[in-house]
């Protein structure tokens, strides 16, 4: 039986559907959700700025004075964290993103009947971030959305959803 449900959420479509999926599930068997993203220091800024654009997280959080959204404006899609890392108004803004980012996945939770619902943003690798998560949590189900990484490109990088599969402990669904 399960007992408490983590989704990790990057804002993307694919991980939409997996907190649509965990919701559901948390409301069917009244458990406790939690909603969980993994800040993306090292992510392409213009992957980063494509799914931020999408829902308007920026606009959301663009009011906080100690936050430089500028590494989304970048050309290029070089890496959010170049040489001597990101600065801390580029960590802020990223971070901003990602309590966004739970905020949305939580009310969209509880609009799905969710009850209980706690949010969770930490700095990690991905899928390492998720495991720790969900065994932080006491999560005995993890909900991931898979991405479509191309087959030749899986096999270079592997997923965050195969790594989180292979590696989890517990019941690991993964939302296409």
């Amino acid at each position: 039986m399960t007992r408490h449900i983590l989704v990790a959420t990057d804002g993307s479509d694919t991980a939409q559907k997996a907190v649509t999926l965990a919701a559901e599930l948390a409301a069917k068997f009244d458990v406790p959700l939690t909603v969980g993203h993994v800040l993306q220091y090292g992510r392409r800024a213009d992957e980063m700025a494509r799914m931020a654009e999408v829902e308007h997280i920026v606009d959301a959080v663009k009011g906080n004075a100690n936050a430089d959204f500028a590494f989304l404006n970048r050309s290029g899609g070089g890496l959010i964290n170049t040489g001597t890392g990101p600065s801390q108004q580029t960590m802020r803004a990223i971070s901003l993103i990602g309590e966004e980012i739970v905020k949305r996945g939580a009310q969209h939770a509880r609009d799905l009947g969710a009850k209980t619902v706690d949010t969770r943003v930490v700095m990690d690798d991905p899928a390492d971030g998720i495991l720790d998560m969900a065994e932080e949590a006491g999560a005995d189900m993890i909900v991931v959305g898979h991405r479509g990484l191309g087959r030749v490109r899986s096999l270079l990088a592997g997923s965050v959803a195969q790594k989180v599969n292979h590696n989890a402990e517990c019941t690991v669904v993964i939302a296409r």
